[in-house]
């Protein structure tokens, strides 16, 4: 049974559909100015600390695109505050966020990969009831959160449609009458257009067409951009801007012929995965390439090509103290970060912290960061001179034209001359900002880029093979209270002197905090007030030990019950969050990570 048409109108940017990404990739957080768009950020990829904690530079995830300038650094104790904020909004949309999509019934739907192209470049799929064990968790670590404990998900999506304003719509009649448990969205390319694909389980076709009806004519959505097709026992679904129908047609003949479920690419991502998972994540970063280069340009496709090419999967599941994300790159070349074996168990000597971090620094980084410098070189420097190689701060009048422009742009009213003029605009002010707050008057020259080169390449010449390891605790004026702090780099040879007298050259003749020792190949900082105690002491952090990769390159542990008794008012409604850990590594040249979020 195919759609009719009602000509309706698609909620969502024109850029495409909802959960797909969209232009442009940067968002001001300058105060007092209107929004930006939502940049793309790839599901369960952490955040690390904020530099003001004393932690060691992040790594940067595969495909990950940061743009440029990035904002002004924190200031004071509010860096890590906000570093535990934005965790905490990553960890609670990856373990929340799709519960308010989709609801569980009783009834297995079909793998939703069946349904979709094998040329498809992005596929989740959600799966709210895989086994006896899962959803049980599932349910019980969501009933920790306030307004998440609900008698039946049938009163969870009464309140989600009663937010959404959609009226003429019935959860209960509409939805849960013929909605099953296992979902799939997919991003997709069909004559030089991207469209969103989703396969819905269903278990009554008739029920379905009636509701989907309701619910395509209540968003006001128009058959050319969400057209949809019930069969037996699932609903597929297309979104796009145009042409939705013709796309739904062969995105059906496609995966007819060749479903993504039998893409060799996906079932050696997906065969990966061990155990039931809630939701798993595919991303085929080579059948991207195109669609970056349209949305980024040419240069941030080029960017996200260097950084990572090949699969990434991810999966999602509960365990009995919280949720558990495992991710692994299938890149065509060797991961870099291979990691030790030994990275896990230094990192629990550690002393007894709210925070800590550890990372082994490849042998060959001095290669990697050639490579780094010789992208950043061209973006380096410009000082005052800042706005002649970004362009010119918007004035007053361009910028409330700029805004007027915004609305009428996601709108889908302007012409396209005033298309043409919004972008023009928008360059600007992502890359310069405004007269009354340029964003070039917080950056200066600096040194020479050779100067500034020089050191780092001696640096890296110094931390090859090293492992360098922080833990500190927090404090609400502090951030993180420095006398808490401890520090180390143990190199791979005996040059710590060399390091010592490398950063009393950065601090341009300053004296080194007392505290600091040097032996032989460590350099090592200790506070006066370090805790007592190891962090492997900490139950969960041994829990966590378990399951990280054996040949770890970075970890991070965050005790988040004990950032709330420091900073209650970042808080707000995430009071159920204990610790949060991840750890990234190597598996048979392959990137590995995982992630663990622990509830109280």
């Amino acid at each position: 049974m195919s759609s009719d048409g009602n000509p309706q109108y698609y909620p969502g940017p024109p850029s495409g559909p909802p959960g797909y990404p969209q232009q442009p990739p940067y968002q001001s957080q300058q105060p007092g100015y209107g929004p930006a768009p939502q940049p793309y950020v790839e599901q369960g990829v952490p955040l690390a600390p904020h530099q003001g904690a004393g932690g060691q530079p992040p790594y940067v995830p595969p495909g990950a695109y940061t743009p440029v300038p990035p904002p002004p650094p924190g200031r004071g104790g509010r860096g890590a505050k906000i570093a535990i904020a934005s965790i905490l909004s990553v960890a609670v949309l990856l373990a929340v966020g799709a519960v308010v999509l989709f609801k569980f019934v009783l009834v297995n739907g079909p793998d939703p990969a069946e349904s979709f192209p094998a040329s498809a470049s992005m596929y989740v799929e959600v799966n709210f009831d895989p086994s006896f064990d899962q959803t049980p968790k599932l349910l019980e670590h969501l009933s920790k959160f306030d307004e998440l404990d609900y008698d039946s998900t049938d009163d969870l999506l009464a309140d989600l449609l009663e937010e959404s304003g959609l009226e003429g719509v019935d959860a209960e009649e509409d939805l849960s009458s013929w909605l099953g448990k296992r979902h799939g969205i997919a991003m997709w390319e069909h004559d030089g257009e991207q469209y969103g694909v989703v396969s819905l389980a269903s278990t009554d076709a008739g029920a379905a067409e009636d509701g989907l009806a309701k619910f395509r004519a209540a968003s006001g959505a128009e058959t050319d951009q969400w057209a949809y097709t019930v069969e037996d026992d699932h609903v597929l679904m297309v979104f796009g801007e145009t042409d939705a129908e013709d796309a739904l047609a062969a995105a059906e003949s496609e995966a007819g012929d060749k479903p993504l479920s039998t893409s060799s690419s996906y079932e050696e991502a997906r065969s990966w995965l061990d155990g039931d998972q809630l939701i798993v994540s595919w991303v085929d970063m080579d059948a991207l390439s195109d669609f970056a280069a349209a949305e980024v340009g040419e240069e941030g496709a080029e960017m996200i090509e260097q950084l990572y090419s090949g699969q990434m999967i991810t999966g999602l599941s509960a365990f009995d103290e919280g949720f558990e994300l495992n991710y692994r790159l299938f890149g065509s070349e060797q991961d870099g970060w291979e990691g030790s074996e030994n990275l896990i168990s230094d990192m629990g000597d550690l002393p007894a912290a709210d925070i800590a971090a550890s990372a082994y620094i490849p042998e060959n980084i001095g290669e990697m960061v050639a490579e780094w410098l010789g992208m950043f070189e061209g973006l380096y420097g410009y000082g005052d001179d800042y706005a002649t190689g970004y362009g010119e701060p918007l004035t007053d009048d361009e910028y409330a034209e700029y805004l007027e422009l915004e609305s009428g742009y996601y709108a889908g009213t302007l012409s396209d001359d005033q298309v043409a003029r919004f972008e023009e605009l928008q360059d600007r002010y992502w890359m310069a900002g405004t007269e009354d707050d340029p964003y070039y008057d917080d950056y200066s020259s600096g040194g020479d880029f050779g100067e500034i080169e020089d050191q780092v390449n001696e640096a890296a010449d110094l931390l090859a093979g090293a492992s360098l390891s922080f833990a500190g605790s927090f404090d609400d004026a502090e951030g993180v209270d420095p006398d808490s702090a401890y520090f180390s780099a143990n190199l791979d040879e005996n040059r710590a002197q060399e390091l010592e007298d490398l950063i009393a050259s950065w601090t341009q003749g300053q004296p080194l905090p007392e505290g600091v020792e040097v032996d032989g190949s460590e350099l090592s900082y200790t506070g006066s007030d370090t805790g007592s105690g190891k962090l492997s002491d900490d139950s969960r952090f041994e829990d966590f030990a378990s399951v990280a990769p054996d040949r770890s390159a970075v970890a991070v542990w965050i005790d988040l019950a004990a950032a709330q008794e420091s900073f209650p008012g970042e808080f707000d409604g995430a009071e159920p969050l204990s610790a949060f850990a991840w750890a990234h590594g190597s598996e048979d040249g392959d990137g590995v990570g995982v992630l663990r979020l622990y509830l109280k």
